[in-house]
C-alpha cells in the first residue's frame, strides 16, 4: 500500500508529465510557427513542474523555467521575423515559395 508521500508525489508528477507530453505533441503537429513556440513553452513548463514534483533542487527548477522563457522569447522573435518576411506564420505557406525556387529533380 502506498504511503501518503508517494501518493502526493504521484499526484503532482502525473499532470506535469501529461503537460509535457501534450506540449511536445502539439509542437510536433502544429502547422503554425507561433503555436509551435507556445506548445514548446507548455512542454518546458511541464518538464520544470515534473522536476519540482520529483524533488529537484529549486535552482534546477528555476533554471528550467528561465530556459523555457528564453526559448519562448527567441521563438516569438523568430515568428515576428517570419511574419515580416513571408507575411504569414503558417509553415505550409512559408515552405511553398522556397520549394518553388528549388531546381527540378532530374528524371531517371
Amino acid at each position: 500500500m502506498m504511503d501518503a508521500a508517494a501518493w502526493v508525489e504521484g499526484a503532482l508528477l502525473a499532470p506535469a508529465v501529461a503537460l509535457t507530453f501534450a506540449g511536445v505533441a502539439a509542437a510536433w503537429t502544429q502547422a503554425n510557427a507561433l503555436k509551435r513556440v507556445i506548445a514548446l513553452a507548455v512542454a518546458g513548463l511541464g518538464a520544470a513542474a515534473a522536476l519540482g514534483a520529483l524533488g529537484a533542487p529549486a535552482a534546477l527548477v528555476t533554471a528550467g523555467v528561465a530556459a523555457t522563457f528564453a526559448t519562448l522569447a527567441l521563438g516569438a522573435a523568430l515568428a515576428v521575423r517570419l511574419q515580416e518576411s513571408y507575411g504569414t506564420v503558417e509553415l505550409v505557406e512559408i515552405d511553398a515559395p522556397d520549394a518553388a525556387d528549388e531546381p527540378a529533380e532530374p528524371k531517371a
